[in-house]
């Protein structure tokens, strides 16, 4: 039985190859500590469109979704069903620079109201801590 040796260029290519694939993986997924939000998400187009209302500043939003069995279905009927299902939003909450501002609370809430069609006890909007508040 032959034993293979290290040589020199396996032992360079080794390190180099785990740098490149390290490089590969930092650069696939996002960033969680970045400012950027992901537009692929509903969460991320209302983001966008939320921060381009005068006042409203930064935003983060999270949506809380219904999970609710239609009737004449089991769990495990929509657990192997081939289809997507749809998820329906039931509540939201947004954080946002401007919320402090009772005027721009307001506005939000309205403005998120129809274009979800929520009612607006289902909406809470928050003011978003900046950095440098102290309590």
């Amino acid at each position: 039985m032959e034993k293979k040796k290290w040589t020199k260029t396996n032992l360079i290519l080794i390190p180099i190859a785990l740098v490149a694939f390290i490089a590969y993986i930092s650069l696939t997924f996002n960033d969680p500590n970045s400012e950027q939000s992901d537009t692929s998400t509903l969460e991320g187009k209302i983001e966008q469109t939320l921060k381009q209302i005068q006042g409203v500043g930064q935003v983060k939003v999270y949506l809380h979704y219904d999970d609710h069995v239609p009737d004449g279905a089991s769990l495990l009927d929509e657990y192997f069903s081939s289809g997507k299902t749809q998820k329906t939003v039931s509540g939201m909450l947004i954080v946002s620079e401007g919320a402090s501002n009772p005027s721009i609370k307001s506005q939000l809430l309205e403005t998120i109201s129809r274009v979800m069609q929520l009612p607006t006890h289902r909406i809470m909007i928050v003011p978003m801590e900046r950095k440098g508040d102290v309590e």
